[in-house]
Order: C-alpha cells, then sequence, then structure tokens
C-alpha cells in the first residue's frame, strides 16, 4: 500500500450493486474487500423483503451469515418504510433515495464516517443516486464495474467483462436479466479515488 494512501469504509447506499451480484452468482467478490460494508437499511430491505423470491431470500442469507463485515444502517426513512410494510400498506417507489438523503443528513449518519476524516468508498450503479452527495473529500466513489475492474487488476477474478456478461446474459440457476433491474453502469466503469487518496483493492 502507498505511504498515506487509506483503506476505506464500504458503504452500500443503492440497490444496484446486490442485485447485480447477485443475478451473475457472484456476491462473494465483497468478501475479499476485507473491510466493514454498511447497507443503508431502505435499501437493505428493498433487496431482501419477500423470502418467497430467490433473490431476496438469497441476498439476505448472504448479509446475514456475513455480519460482519455487513451491517445495516438504521434510518427514519426505512423504519417508516418497515412500519408500512408490516401494515399492508403502499410503499414510496424512492424510499431508498430518501433513506439515502436521510442517512447523510442525520448527524448519526455518514457524517459519523466523514467526521474521522478516514476515507469513505461508496459503491453504486447508476450515477443518478449519487446527486444527493456533495463528495466531500475523503469519499471514494466506485461502481460495480469499477469494482469488478479493480477485482481483476488484483487477480481476484480473471475477467470482469465475463461477470459483466453473467449479469446482462445470466446462466445460474434462477436468474433473469430483469432481476439485476436496469444495468445503469459505464462499459469503463467509476473508480474515482477520494482527493486525500484512498485505495480499496485488496
Amino acid at each position: 500500500m502507498e505511504r498515506g494512501v487509506k483503506r476505506c469504509t464500504l458503504l452500500i447506499p443503492d440497490a444496484g450493486p446486490l442485485d447485480s451480484l447477485w443475478v451473475a452468482d457472484r456476491l462473494d467478490l465483497l468478501l475479499p474487500l476485507d473491510m466493514p460494508i454498511a447497507v443503508v437499511d431502505a435499501v437493505y430491505d428493498e433487496v431482501t423483503s419477500d423470502p418467497r423470491y430467490p433473490k431476496d431470500a438469497e441476498v439476505k442469507a448472504f448479509i446475514e451469515r456475513h455480519s460482519p463485515p455487513f451491517t445495516i444502517e438504521e434510518t427514519e426513512i426505512g423504519a417508516e418504510e418497515r412500519r408500512k410494510r408490516n401494515a399492508g400498506k403502499p410503499l414510496k417507489r424512492n424510499a431508498g433515495e430518501l433513506a439515502m438523503v436521510d442517512f447523510i443528513s442525520e448527524e448519526g449518519g455518514v457524517q459519523r464516517y466523514l467526521r474521522s476524516g478516514d476515507p469513505l468508498l461508496v459503491l453504486f450503479e447508476d450515477r443518478g443516486s449519487l446527486r444527493v452527495f456533495g463528495k466531500p473529500p475523503n469519499m471514494h466513489l466506485l461502481s460495480t464495474v469499477g469494482l469488478l475492474r479493480g477485482l481483476q487488476r488484483a487477480g481476484i477474478v480473471p475477467s470482469a467483462d465475463e461477470i459483466v456478461r453473467e449479469m446482462l446474459h445470466p446462466t445460474a440457476p434462477g436468474r433473469r436479466p430483469e432481476d439485476g433491474r436496469a444495468f445503469a453502469d459505464l462499459p469503463g466503469g467509476t473508480d474515482e479515488p477520494a482527493e486525500i487518496g484512498s485505495t480499496w483493492e485488496p
């Protein structure tokens, strides 16, 4: 590791990476990163709330089996949506994005990570989902494809392109392309280090 370059805590405020990695049957690729992984509660609920659906059941089981490094970050929006779900009431379509705003604005949310001055790695898929971030100097931005390309450079996967193909044209049992929603990442991915210097590769 380069002198003065710090490793990150990983924050997942977007369902896209979990959806896409599940479609490719490669959720395991989050584990070699060897860093704490925080998932915003509304995102966790979005990808795990229906146990009758294979994706939800398998993502839930994976996160529970690997906690730590996974933790679920609570937000007021997420708690309210869970109350509505339990009462059978309609849910907000943009609950995940609202929960992310909540997590960013609350004193105990993302500021808790940023206050230390250490870098925070935000894993996303749709660049538009990050418009609520002002990108402080200790925030490192990484997209799903950026993650895969970094894992290829580190020798963890032989080909990032093969995994992207699997996301778009899955062959694993029970997977369909639409399970990954609209795959919105750029072909080359995004990997923008924090201004203070940061690294995430294993």
